[in-house]
């Protein structure tokens, strides 16, 4: 079956492929699944804090859909997720005169009457008149609805009982969840605890904390709540029987062995390992964001040597297009952007960003120079950085700092308690705390950066009132004299070998990069909630980080020298469902910059952007600011966020059309300059032209099969060069080409 192309007749190829988640008191006994059913009111005094505060965020009053919600709801608000107790208790028994409370006959009172669906109440009946929470209600309305106790305990963590378990499919589980007070004590809170599952088709949970294994096999998250505080419990479905051997598997080095253990308790056996064209392709894709040339891809393929694998790492390490690549993705993280109107200064940050992973400069001083960058842009090309987030300033490079050097997604805390994580606003401005002294001259684009002895920005903590004061996250205030710069600070206490986040977010966006999706993922939103899963291989990866001094490179070499990486594409039986786990390499698209580069390199042509030189690559390219249709239609960022996430690898059908039926693709296959001309040109036999432009698509050569129906091809036709142009039409959409296996 034939296809038409530009005006010319296509023709078949062999094997290639066209490309198109009961309150009791310290001590009482367990609560059950319907723990809230038939409870005799409580014999002590009700605390709003500790007792009704909670029952609130339990039956979901306080959520971003409810009263929650920044403009309330029916005249009604409450703190987002209860983060606010003074609030909500002036809300319930203050505002509007009262009325929500009836404490001379506490079964009139609008809040419970609302809350049993009595009268009308757009969230319906949401409690229970016979529940132990209702007479909780009933009691502290009855008691004159008195205000939390500055001396009564609050909640300063939750633990979930088990942590883990592994299940078989359709096997259920109860969880149990204390929380733990400030005096020590523990209570059970499982009825009155909030649940979430992250993969609801491997394991789904009710509002009792009762768990559901489903049919799909892997990990699921299971978030309980509870005042603010987070506890989570993993729940594991293996995909098969648990295994003892994994015959064929060849360890490589230490990540292999942490690996192996992992999927022998899920019963994962992995796929066998990648041939060396696979390899080769996928390593100088993933080091250097260019396709190996044919000269690279037959020396290698013909080279015997146990050890050429190591060798090519190595080589592909120590040449520049490492550098140029990786400075390409470090640029979009942090948003070297034109949008900031200064485009020197986004030419300088780029090669600076170049230069430091050239001479792998140890990761810690490669962020010191950015986050406590000063001076001039000539002179400190890494405060181009803080003036792409001039509009706001503060807030920004709070969060970029926070995403893009801790993992964590602090955002949510500017106006409330994180959600799904300990994080509070005094975490949030404690953190904003450390650039309130960044000074900026009024001239220039952008204009010199200082560190003041005084705080410049004019932000305050909403909280205080007062200028945010430093703060190390999770941990203690710090003072600093007027001839400190906080931020070399934080960047130490980031630097602490037992910093629980600096090194696991750079070797998890490693492991994210070169095996296409993070031990944790997202590779930037570290938080107990989205747990990694491999957590002990994350651990001794980030340990071993910190050992060599923060070698980037040694990272890469153990990351891309292991057998997990080198693991073939092509799934199993036993791992055809592993989306988590590695047990085989996950296939992805090329990005827009590599996809561009790569049809530029198989065609034989070069793209020549203004402003750079004409040797230049999409990869090598500063900014966003070079116009290109391919690279935006493959959804190049527009490095506006310091998120991974703006990378998109979904296919659409514009990037179908680009690639199947565009000027801009056939005037690359048909150039006069191009491989096919060159091909024509030196009257190469058609056996080699056929071998040569398969070396040059996919680093490997023809199989027999797909030889003798190229070959076929070529030679029926009457103007061999435009039989040679089909037969790289062909290679070019296939799936071979436009993923990374």
């Amino acid at each position: 079956m034939n296809s038409r192309f530009g005006g010319r007749l296509v023709g078949p190829v062999a094997g290639v492929v066209l490309w198109w988640l009961p309150l009791a008191v310290a001590g009482a006994e367990p609560a059950t699944a319907n723990a809230d059913q038939g409870t005799e009111p409580i014999a002590r005094d009700v605390d709003f804090a500790v007792d009704v505060a909670p029952l609130l965020s339990r039956y979901g009053c306080n959520s971003g859909g409810c009263h929650g919600k920044a403009s309330g709801q029916n005249g009604f608000k409450l703190s987002l997720f209860g983060f606010d107790t003074q609030f909500d208790y002036d809300a319930l028994a203050r505002q509007a005169r009262g009325r929500r409370v009836f404490p001379a006959a506490p079964d009139h009172s609008l809040l419970l009457r609302k809350a049993t669906g009595a009268v009308p109440h757009g969230g319906g009946a949401r409690v229970d008149p016979q529940s132990e929470a209702y007479q909780v209600l009933h009691r502290w309305i009855e008691q004159g609805c008195p205000p939390a106790s500055p001396t009564a305990p609050r909640v300063v963590a939750v633990s979930v009982t088990p942590r883990s378990q592994v299940l078989a499919r359709d096997a259920t589980l109860q969880l149990r969840v204390e929380a733990v007070y400030s005096d020590g004590s523990r209570r059970d809170v499982t009825a009155h605890a909030q649940y979430a599952t992250n993969l609801d088709v491997v394991a789904t949970v009710d509002d009792a904390g009762w768990v559901e294994a489903r049919g799909q096999s892997g990990e699921a998250a299971v978030m309980c709540r509870y005042m603010g505080q987070v506890a989570v419990f993993r729940a594991i479905v293996p995909h098969g029987q648990s295994l003892s051997e994994l015959p064929g598997f060849e360890r490589r080095n230490w990540i292999d062995e942490l690996a192996a253990s992992r999927w022998k308790q899920l019963g994962l056996a992995p796929s066998p390992a990648c041939d060396d064209a696979t390899f080769l392709r996928r390593v100088t894709i993933d080091l250097c964001g260019r396709l190996p040339t044919v000269d690279e891809a037959r020396q290698f393929l013909d080279d015997p040597a146990n050890e050429k694998r190591s060798r090519v790492i190595d080589r592909l390490l120590d040449s520049p297009d490492y550098p140029a690549y990786f400075a390409m993705r470090w640029g979009t993280i942090l948003r070297n952007s034109r949008l900031a109107g200064a485009d020197q200064a986004a030419y300088a940050f780029h090669n600076w960003i170049k230069d430091q992973v050239a001479r792998n400069r140890p990761y810690d001083e490669f962020v010191r120079g950015i986050v406590a960058a000063a001076g001039e842009w000539q002179d400190a090309p890494a405060i181009n950085w803080y003036w792409q987030m001039r509009d706001d300033q503060l807030h920004q490079v709070t969060s970029d700092t926070a995403q893009v050097f801790l993992g964590v997604r602090l955002q949510c805390a500017r106006c409330h308690h994180h959600p799904y994580e300990r994080w509070s606003q005094e975490d949030y401005y404690g953190l904003a705390g450390f650039f309130t002294r960044l000074g900026r001259k009024s001239f220039g684009q952008p204009p010199p950066y200082y560190a003041a002895a005084n705080p410049t920005t004019g932000e305050t903590n909403p909280l205080t009132g007062k200028v945010p004061e430093p703060k190390f996250p999770d941990g203690e205030y710090a003072r600093f004299s007027p001839e400190d710069d906080p931020r070399h600070a934080l960047v130490d206490w980031m630097a602490q070998p037992d910093n629980p986040y600096f090194s696991r977010v750079l070797v998890n966006r490693l492991w994210g990069h070169f095996l296409g999706r993070g031990l944790v993922q997202e590779v930037d939103d570290l938080r107990e909630t989205n747990p990694a899963s491999n957590p002990e291989l994350l651990d001794a990866l980030a340990r071993d980080f910190v050992a060599h001094q923060f070698d980037v490179k040694h990272v890469i070499r153990t990351i891309v020298g292991s057998g997990v990486y080198q693991l073939s594409s092509e799934p199993n039986e036993s791992n055809l469902d592993d989306r988590q786990n590695f047990a085989r390499f996950y296939a992805r698209r090329l990005i827009a910059e590599v996809f561009h580069d790569a049809t530029d390199q198989l065609c034989g042509t070069r793209t020549r952007f203004s402003g750079v030189s004409d040797s230049a690559r999409a990869v090598d390219l500063p900014h966003e600011g070079f116009g290109s249709y391919f690279l935006d239609t493959f959804d190049r960022p527009r490095r506006v966020t310091g998120c991974e996430c703006e990378r998109s690898s979904g296919a659409t059908l514009a990037q179908v059309l680009l690639l199947a039926n565009s000027d801009e693709i056939e005037n690359k296959i048909a150039s006069g300059e191009g491989r096919v001309a060159r091909l024509v040109a030196d009257q190469r036999p058609v056996a080699e032209a056929v071998e040569e432009l398969y070396l040059a698509a996919y680093a490997r050569r023809p199989t027999d099969a797909e030889r003798q129906a190229a070959t076929a091809y070529v030679q029926s036709q009457d103007n061999q060069r435009q039989a040679l142009e089909d037969l790289l039409w062909t290679l070019l959409n296939s799936k071979e080409f436009a993923f990374n296996h």
